[in-house]
């Protein structure tokens, strides 16, 4: 009985541990000479969103440690959102990179500055499921100074669209990016061969020429 009790109460405490409440701190790096930001902060997992228009630092309140996607979106500048893979209590800062909007030429497909949801680890048909949505994007680091009806082509035979994203890469980006689009690639060369490639608007990032 002592053996059992002991074991409930070594679970109770791995069940709270899982469960205590996370702060994470938000900063900004403002690349730009703006003293203020308008924008608004999204949390996909809590489907929470807050209006910020100020460069100073803020905390958020997550309900445990673990994976989370946050995002910024403003009209102000070009922004790129960092974090950690996992926040935890020592690892649970989010940056916000703020930089001077790039000129757009005619025909240019603008970087957007939603944080990359990692499919890499989706079974096939989960996969499938969410091209069928037209949820599944290959990503793009940089201008791509292409027609926009070049994409859409591909889209409409293939199911799979294009994201264009900030030319800085952080390294969570960089390997989510690769490890995506690398996902995609394996899926359309098992039901298209090589053939696909040849039909590609723009290089998706980490794929081999």
């Amino acid at each position: 009985m002592k053996l059992f009790s002991t074991l409930l109460i070594a679970l109770l405490s791995v069940y709270t541990s899982y469960a205590t409440p996370i702060t994470a701190t938000v900063v900004f790096e403002n690349l730009t000479e703006q003293t203020t930001v308008n924008g608004v902060f999204f949390i996909t997992e809590t489907n929470e969103k807050f209006e910020i228009n100020t460069l100073s630092s803020f905390t958020v309140e997550l309900p445990e440690k673990g994976k989370y996607e946050f995002r910024f979106h403003t009209e102000d500048a070009t922004a790129l959102t960092s974090y950690p893979v996992r926040i935890t209590e020592r690892n649970n800062t989010i940056t916000i990179r703020l930089e001077k909007k790039a000129q757009l030429n005619k025909g240019t497909i603008a970087p957007i500055t939603v944080t990359t949801k990692d499919i890499s680890n989706l079974s096939t048909e989960d996969l499938k499921s969410e091209i069928s949505k037209g949820t599944v994007n290959f990503i793009v680091h940089g201008l791509a100074a292409i027609s926009p009806e070049t994409f859409e082509a591909f889209k409409n035979e293939y199911g799979i669209g294009f994201i264009s994203k900030n030319c800085i890469v952080d390294p969570i980006t960089y390997k989510t990016s690769q490890d995506n689009n690398t996902k995609i690639a394996a899926y359309l060369t098992s039901l298209f061969g090589k053939d696909w490639e040849k039909k590609l608007p723009a290089q998706p990032f980490g794929l081999k020429q």
